[in-house]
């Protein structure tokens, strides 16, 4: 304030003589195609529910599944429905989550739309509660161990812009795992009730890779208000963990 795939394999050929019968040569087999659909589903925890800086709920759980389709070397859809739960009130949350990348030489630019559902009735206490719909455009760029991400974000319902830039950097060590430190600052122009900054985001993660298809995320965050959001909450220290599973 950031999936389960089907793999094609092509399949094993026989070289052929110009008349049909097979080669005396040994065997070749096709090099394995690779399916431009990744699915990766994810689920976790978090001690707090903390989004752009805005302190939400304690105690919640979330799953995720991240379907990507490539189009070509460039162009990528991916849609991403997202589901939480407070664990100690009866707040639910629905996000569907379409967006389409497109990967040039300079920066990765995501275009996206957001749609932050709140199920009502049976399904969760949001009475009175409206949706609420946004247009975003993400631009990710990879500078060695270091990641550069911009977001600017426009919420028709509030009639405002979010804007963020975060730079994280990634240290493995190991095999398989890697320390992960980022500093994220956010921005309100009519997003909030004040406009100007909203907070600071200090993380450090520390994934691991168990497989090629499973991995865990721990993390522990520090969340400073800044002046649109320090009269209502005070800085929080929380943390959580998700784990993800793709194919």
């Amino acid at each position: 304030m950031q999936p389960f795939p089907f793999c094609a394999v092509a399949a094993a050929t026989l070289f052929a003589s110009p008349i049909g019968s097979p080669s005396k040569g040994t065997a070749a087999l096709a090099p394995e195609a690779e399916s431009p659909l990744s699915i990766e589903a994810s689920f976790g925890y978090d001690t707090y529910y903390i989004f752009r800086g805005e302190e939400l709920f304690e105690q919640v759980v979330w799953g995720q599944v991240e379907i990507d389709f490539a189009l070509n070397d460039q162009f990528s859809l991916t849609l991403t429905p997202w589901y939480l739960h407070a664990l100690d009130d009866n707040f639910t949350e629905l996000d569907i989550l379409p967006s389409v990348t497109y990967s040039g030489g300079f920066a990765d630019l995501t275009l996206g739309y957001a749609g932050y559902i709140y199920p009502r009735g049976a399904f969760g206490g949001h009475e009175g509660i409206d949706d609420e719909h946004e247009i975003n455009l993400t631009a990710e760029k990879t500078l060695g161990i270091f990641q550069l991400i911009t977001l600017a974000a426009y919420n028709f319902d509030r009639e405002g812009t979010y804007l963020e830039a975060s730079l994280g950097a990634s240290f493995a060590f190991g095999k398989a795992a890697a320390l992960e430190p980022s500093i994220a600052v956010g921005y309100s122009s009519n997003y909030f009730a004040e406009d100007g900054f909203t907070h600071v985001l200090l993380t450090l993660a520390l994934p691991v890779q168990f497989s090629e298809r499973t991995s865990v995320k721990p993390y522990v965050s520090g969340n400073i208000p800044m002046a649109v959001l320090d009269k209502g909450q005070e800085a929080e220290l929380f943390g959580g963990v998700a784990f993800a599973l793709s194919f």
